[in-house]
């Protein structure tokens, strides 16, 4: 009797795995530390072996997993943080499951987020969703008529190295200039207040630190300190631009905010949807934006979704 489905949401420090029941009720969930030695080549190994030491393979019916790196048809095509190039991720796990039958999924975790929110998140219910995540960086996913879009070089939701900048031309990790995530990232808001400081002459609450967080400019700009509240305008204009783009390319019923930025919440919301609105007239009318749901679960949800 297949009675269980399992997600795994493999990051660079660890690994969390959830198991469900069929109709993706979380039953349990568990971590194990990600060994990323040799390559990261003993990660799939202790994943299978975590599994098998709670769970009959016998009753599992899907194991579904999230990881950081464009995927295509199962195979990661690179995953910096694990220490992995090509990894045939299918593949391996098939092989170490042996003669069992289990349905087998893989999809960049950005991407598996997104479906997580479908399944049992803010976005259940939804068809067609855009989730962007923003943190140290940021990612996305997208879910199109109920299915995960990879495209055909794995990078489908790359939404932070989309270049929107041409004014600062920030240095992004993937080698370019002016990409998303150098503005809106937690890092990239960061680099906006500090590069604006540098010609401000007025007074702001910022001055009196020598180095401060994301969180700091947005508490500032809520307590009403112009300088910080330009700091969000802009980050809030470009990530209304960004948005624009997808939005009249693939028309979502929903955009949901995860990540640690999006801890601002409906301040956050507001000030997007101020920008947004004007970019997409007159033929979106409205900005249905809302925040994830499920937080640090939602990498294994939605891997759990992927081989429902």
């Amino acid at each position: 009797m297949k009675d269980y489905l399992i997600g795994v949401d493999i990051g660079g420090t660890s690994v969390k795995i959830g198991k469900f029941n069929l109709d993706g009720v979380l039953l349990e969930k568990w971590d194990i530390p990600t060994d990323r030695r040799d390559q990261g080549r003993h990660i799939v190994k202790d994943v299978v072996d975590s599994i098998y030491a709670r769970v009959r393979l016998d009753a599992i019916k899907g194991i579904g997993f999230g990881v950081p790196g464009p995927v295509k048809d199962g195979i990661v095509l690179r995953a910096v943080n694990l220490g992995w190039q090509t990894t045939y991720l299918e593949e391996t796990v098939r092989a170490l499951l042996g003669n069992h039958d289990i349905e087998i999924a893989v999809g960049n975790d950005a991407n598996v987020a997104a479906a997580g929110e479908v399944f049992q998140g803010a976005a259940k219910g939804c068809r067609n969703v855009v989730m962007l995540t923003l943190g140290t960086g940021v990612g996305g996913g997208i879910i199109q008529d109920g299915k995960l879009i990879e495209g055909k070089h794995g990078v489908g939701g790359e939404f932070g190295h989309i270049v929107v900048d041409h004014v600062h031309r920030f240095a992004c990790n993937c080698g370019k200039n002016g990409c998303l995530e150098t503005l809106t990232s937690a890092t990239g808001i960061v680099n906006l207040a500090k590069k604006r400081l540098e010609t401000f002459v007025g007074d702001t609450p910022l001055k009196g630190y020598e180095s401060f967080s994301a969180k700091r400019v947005f508490d500032f700009a809520k307590a009403g300190d112009p300088f910080c509240e330009g700091v969000i305008d802009e980050v809030a204009d470009t990530l209304a631009y960004a948005l624009s783009i997808v939005s009249l390319s693939i028309d979502p019923d929903i955009i949901l905010f995860g990540g640690g930025v999006s801890l601002a919440g409906q301040y956050l919301i507001d000030h997007v949807r101020k920008f947004y609105l004007p970019y997409v007239a007159p033929f979106i009318t409205e900005a249905n934006f809302a925040l994830a749901t499920l937080s640090n679960d939602a990498g294994i949800y939605g891997a759990a979704y992927l081989v429902r």
